[in-house]
């Protein structure tokens, strides 16, 4: 996941972009003035207090994984890769092996299931 150190108009900004968010609902979102969304597009090196840094925080952090890779690309960051659960990962395995055994079966003409 993309972590901002200090957020600024421009992170701001992108985060809006990528959450398809208007001036009004980011602002109502952070419970701020639409005014002061509005300056923070207006000023990209303008930095917010660090109670609304909190806030910027959490949304980014509860954003839908499609609004967080769209903010990493309108800032031109490098998306982390995904995290595999490695249960999930050897289930997965366990169903491959499975797949290609049958598979081979039946291009030897083996239909008959075995014990």
């Amino acid at each position: 996941m993309t972590v901002i150190d200090q957020w600024t108009g421009r992170h701001t900004h992108a985060l809006q972009s990528a959450l398809r968010l208007t001036n009004e609902a980011l602002a109502e979102q952070l419970g701020i003035s639409a005014r002061t969304v509005t300056k923070w597009r207006d000023r990209p090196e303008m930095v917010p207090s660090p109670h609304l840094q909190e806030a910027l925080d959490t949304l980014l952090r509860d954003a839908l994984p499609d609004a967080k890779l769209r903010f990493a690309a309108i800032l031109g960051i490098e998306a982390a890769p995904a995290s595999i659960d490695p249960d999930a990962l050897s289930e997965l395995n366990t169903v491959i092996v499975d797949l290609a055994r049958v598979l081979a079966r039946l291009e030897n003409g083996d239909t008959q299931r075995s014990a």
